[in-house]
């Protein structure tokens, strides 16, 4: 009974897990496509803030196309 238990346990906790994973790589994702359209529009003006604010974005935009590459990479392994 207590071995049943844990293992029913285990179960939920690995789905709630996978699927919070699912919730924060999308979120993650809006953010990295809503960086780079910003970086792009912001690197298109000639005001000189702006450019210098298009190029500190950067700076969130190369780990979170890390992130992004990560998660590409797993979903393809669990494809194979």
């Amino acid at each position: 009974m207590l071995t049943m238990l844990t293992t029913t346990t285990t179960t939920t906790t690995t789905v709630v897990a996978m699927s919070q994973a699912a919730v924060y790589g999308a979120i993650g994702v809006v953010i990295l496509i809503a960086l780079l359209i910003a970086k792009e529009l912001l690197s298109a003006s000639e005001n000189k803030k702006a450019i210098l604010l298009g190029r500190i974005t950067g700076i969130a935009i190369y780990p979170l196309l890390f992130v992004f590459l990560t998660i590409v990479a797993v979903k393809v392994i669990e494809v194979l």
